[in-house]
C-alpha cells in the first residue's frame, strides 16, 4: 500500500476538525524572503532568535476575494509582554513581510502548514493593561507596494514603449529598486524580488490591429502613466489590454491568469466536496441574489490606433439560463473602452463581463469548519439540497475568510456554474450602427 503524502494526509484529517489541532503561523521574512523568525498560536514557546519571546499569536482573521488588485487581508493580534513586536525600528517597520501559514497537526505528529499569502504590516494598535500587552495589526498583500498605499507614488511619468512583451514589462516593474526607482539586480532592493507566474495561454494568440496581425502579448501602443499615479495603475492598464486577472496568489507571487480560460469553468478541478457523508456534514447554505444588477446583454467598443470604430456584444440566449434574454427580456449593459484596440479584445471583455454581470450577481454562502486549501477562482463541489434534485454542483469561489484562531467557521462565497450561460457573441459593425 502507497504512503500517502503529508497533503493526503491533510485531505483525510481535515474532514473531522474535532480530532485535529489548528496550526497558524507568521513567518518574518528577510529581504531575501528567507525567514528571520516565526510565530505560532502556541503560547508554550517561540522560534528562533526569539524563542524567549513570550509574545504569540492570540487572534485574527483572513479575507480573500477575486479581484483584479489586491486580494488578500487579514489581522493578527499578538499578547507581546515584552514588547519585542512593538511597531518600532528595529522590531516591526516599514517595509517588514510576513507569510501567514495555517494547517493541521497530522496524525502522525507532522506540523502540515500551507500558506495563506504574504503581507506588509498596516495600521498598528497597540493595547496595555496589567498584566497583558496586545499588539494589533492589519495585514494588507504585496498588491499595496505598487497602489502607492505603502511605497508611494510615481515621481515620473512611466512608460512602456509599444510592441514591448506585456509580461515582461509587468516583471520590469517588479524589479525596480525601492530606493532609486531604477532596476536593479540587488534582491534586496528590488519592490518584489519574487519570480511571477504568467499564464501561457496569450503566447500563440493573436489579434488585428489597422489590418495586421499582431502577438497578444506585446504592447499595441505606448502605455502612459503620469507622475503621481502608482505602478498598480502601469499593470492594470497592461493587464486590461490581456483582459486577464492579476494579483498576488497564495505564496506571494505575482500572478497572471486568462480569464478567457476559466468562462465555463468545467475544466478545473474539484479542491473540495461539500456532501452529507462522513465528516463534511456540518456545512450550512445562504443564498441571495441581485436582480438590479443583473445584466444578460453587454455591448463593449473601442477604438483602432488609426480611430476606427471596434466593437463586440455577447448575449445570453442559453435557453437553460434562467436570466437569458429570450425570458427576461434584453438587459443591456454598455461600455466605451480606451483600452480595447481590436475586435478580439472586445470580444473577450464583453464574454468577461457577461460572466459577471449575469452570474454572479447571484450566489451562495457556505458556512463550515476550517479548510486552509481552498483558494479564489477554483472549484469546490457543493450537495444542493435545497434545489430539485438535490444533486452535485460546481462552485466558483469568488471570496473566502476564516480566522486565525481555532475556534469558529469559514465562510465561502460561491457560484454554481450550473447558472453560467452559453455566451453568444457577435463582431459589431459600427458604421451600421449597433
Amino acid at each position: 500500500m502507497a504512503t500517502l503524502t503529508p497533503y493526503q494526509q491533510y485531505l483525510r484529517e481535515v474532514e473531522y476538525p474535532e480530532r485535529y489541532k489548528k496550526l497558524t503561523k507568521l513567518e518574518f521574512l528577510n529581504p531575501d524572503n528567507t525567514v528571520a523568525f516565526a510565530l505560532d498560536n502556541n503560547f508554550k514557546r517561540g522560534y528562533g532568535g526569539y524563542a524567549d519571546s513570550r509574545a504569540f499569536i492570540q487572534d485574527g482573521s483572513l479575507s480573500v476575494s477575486l479581484n483584479n488588485g489586491q486580494r488578500r487581508k487579514a489581522s493578527v493580534t499578538f499578547e507581546n509582554l515584552d514588547g519585542a513586536f512593538d511597531y518600532a525600528v528595529n522590531k516591526i517597520w516599514f517595509g517588514n513581510k510576513v507569510r501567514l501559514s495555517m494547517g493541521i497537526r497530522l496524525q502522525s505528529e507532522q506540523d502540515f502548514y500551507l500558506s495563506q499569502g504574504v503581507f506588509y504590516f498596516d495600521d498598528p494598535k497597540l493595547e496595555l493593561k496589567p498584566n497583558s500587552r496586545k499588539s494589533s495589526y492589519s495585514l494588507v498583500d504585496k498588491w499595496a507596494y505598487l497602489d502607492g498605499s505603502l511605497f508611494g507614488k510615481l515621481e515620473n511619468t512611466y512608460e512602456i514603449l509599444n510592441r514591448t512583451n506585456i509580461f515582461e514589462a509587468m516583471a520590469g516593474i517588479l524589479r525596480l529598486s525601492k530606493f532609486t526607482h531604477k532596476e536593479t539586480k540587488n534582491k534586496a532592493e528590488m519592490i518584489d524580488s519574487v519570480q511571477p507566474i504568467f499564464t501561457s495561454f496569450y503566447n500563440n494568440r493573436t489579434i488585428t490591429i489597422n489590418g495586421q496581425i499582431v502577438p497578444m502579448c506585446l504592447a499595441p501602443h505606448t502605455v502612459t502613466t503620469s507622475s503621481g499615479g502608482a505602478y498598480s495603475n502601469v499593470l492594470l492598464d497592461l493587464n486590461t489590454l490581456l483582459v486577464s486577472w492579476i494579483g498576488y496568489d497564495e505564496t506571494g507571487a505575482l500572478r497572471v491568469d486568462a480569464s478567457q480560460e476559466d468562462i465555463n469553468d468545467m475544466t478545473k478541478p474539484v479542491l473540495w466536496t461539500f456532501t452529507v457523508k462522513g465528516g463534511k456534514t456540518t456545512f450550512s447554505i445562504s443564498e441571495s441574489a441581485k436582480p438590479t444588477n443583473v445584466f444578460n446583454d453587454i455591448i463593449v467598443f473601442g477604438e483602432t490606433l488609426d480611430e476606427a470604430m471596434v466593437g463586440a456584444r455577447a448575449t445570453n440566449l442559453d435557453p437553460a439560463s434562467d436570466t437569458n434574454a429570450n425570458l427576461i427580456g434584453k438587459k443591456t449593459y454598455f461600455e466605451s473602452s480606451n483600452t480595447c484596440y481590436s475586435v478580439e479584445q472586445c470580444r473577450d471583455l464583453t464574454s468577461q463581463y457577461l460572466k459577471q454581470k449575469t452570474v454572479l450577481q447571484k450566489s451562495i454562502t457556505i458556512s463550515c469548519p476550517q479548510l486552509f486549501h481552498l483558494r479564489e477562482n477554483n472549484i469546490i463541489s457543493v450537495l444542493r439540497s435545497d434545489k430539485q434534485g438535490g444533486g452535485l454542483e460546481r462552485h466558483l469561489i469568488q471570496s473566502y475568510s476564516l480566522p486565525l484562531s481555532s475556534s469558529g467557521s469559514m465562510s465561502i462565497t460561491a457560484t454554481s456554474t450550473n447558472d453560467f450561460p452559453k455566451v453568444t457573441v457577435k463582431d459589431l459593425d459600427l458604421s451600421q450602427g449597433i
